[in-house]
């Protein structure tokens, strides 16, 4: 593998912005700083873009019009590629609820495909609370169940990397436990809790919040359910930044209450994503896209058409904050839910060579990943 020397880029560490130079060798950063590109055999000018680390994106159901659930592999690469493109170098195909068949197969073709930027697996249902379970087809939730768990880990045990579910549902805390002793992080989200239901649950120890907010018993200033439960917590939280799931203020509110430590971007985006607005079939339904929004019948949201640098520019725009504090986001944090920021997440020596290079409007020049170029804007 011939050594990569990045050269002219602005460096985005999570503290600080800085000019210097970046040396890849054998697919990880071996040299960060003034002088170091000159030791590559391939050098890239970059004029002034900002060079960060890749975005990881934790929750991401399909794109070009397909969904992982029926995916085949090849399609299945072709999402991948597609949010490579846009800066995306880890990804989680995300798995909506579904017939245990249905879920099997597609866990099967995800685990038989080796694609760099595939990280494993998010399971979001099917133990969901059907007052908030949204787009997922209300005929596939099912109560927590061991024995489902079990049969499932069984086969698909070191792919699967989270798990969202309903905490207040019947036989959750068994299943809870469970997960976390199979090494499974346990996300809640799509929840009718209580507030007092969510401290409880809460001490259970899940690790994340998916998408704060949506899926869950609006906050309110008698009964503030799982919202404030999370808040008031120190756990990781879930974030959709499109502008018409979170209002732009409730993202600066939860941000001054949370820090940016806390907070993990997601795109949530769906099989519509990359196409113009229309109406398209999603998860055995149909779906409409206006103004980049899809929705079901009834105004229902329906996932997104995000791409992971996007969320971030929206991040960015919608809080006021630095270029590190909104990457951090997308890159950092994830890394340290998933137990992986000793190789990912930021730029550091050592850490595997997953890059992104984009400009002062978040159009991605350059995906870098494991220290090869696998995409470069015309």
């Amino acid at each position: 593998m011939e050594s990569l020397g990045l050269r002219g880029g602005l460096l985005v560490y999570p503290e600080r912005v800085a000019p210097g130079e970046v040396l890849i060798q054998a697919g990880k950063i071996t040299g960060l700083g003034k002088g170091v590109a000159k030791k590559a055999e391939r050098v890239l000018f970059l004029d002034s873009l900002y060079v960060a680390p890749g975005f990881l994106d934790i929750q991401a159901n399909g794109a070009l019009g397909y969904d992982f659930l029926s995916a085949s592999e090849k399609e299945i690469s072709a999402i991948l590629d597609f949010f490579v493109q846009h800066g995306t170098t880890g990804l989680l195909a995300t798995l909506t609820s579904a017939p245990p068949e249905v879920l099997h197969a597609a866990l099967r073709r995800l685990k038989s495909l080796a694609h760099p930027a595939l990280l494993g697996v998010h399971l979001e249902g099917p133990f969901l609370a059907e007052a908030r379970c949204g787009a997922h087809p209300r005929e596939y939730l099912l109560p927590p169940s061991l024995e489902f768990v079990r049969a499932l880990l069984s086969d698909f045990g070191e792919i699967v990397k989270i798990w969202t579910l309903a905490p207040e549902l019947p036989g959750a805390e068994k299943v809870v436990e469970e997960l976390k002793n199979r090494g499974v992080l346990v996300a809640f989200g799509h929840s009718e809790a209580s507030y007092e239901e969510g401290l409880r649950a809460l001490s259970l120890g899940p690790s994340l919040i998916t998408h704060l907010f949506n899926g869950m018993r609006p906050f309110h200033h008698r009964e503030p359910g799982l919202v404030a439960a999370a808040l008031e917590s120190p756990l990781f939280l879930s974030l959709i930044c499109d502008g018409a799931h979170v209002h732009p203020a409730t993202v600066r509110l939860v941000t001054k209450l949370a820090g940016f430590s806390r907070l993990i971007l997601v795109t949530d985006a769906v099989a519509p994503t990359g196409f113009p607005d229309g109406e398209y079939p999603l998860f055995g339904q149909r779906v409409r896209v206006e103004n980049g929004v899809p929705t079901l019948p009834g105004g229902i949201l329906a996932g997104t058409t995000l791409t992971i640098n996007r969320a971030v520019r929206n991040f960015a725009a919608f809080t006021g904050c630095a270029l590190p504090e909104a990457v951090r986001c997308a890159t950092l944090n994830p890394a340290q839910l998933l137990g992986i920021e000793e190789r990912k997440g930021s730029l550091a020596l050592g850490k595997d060579a997953d890059l992104v290079v984009f400009d002062e409007e978040f159009t991605v020049h350059y995906t870098i990943l494991g220290g090869r170029i696998v995409y470069q804007r015309d």
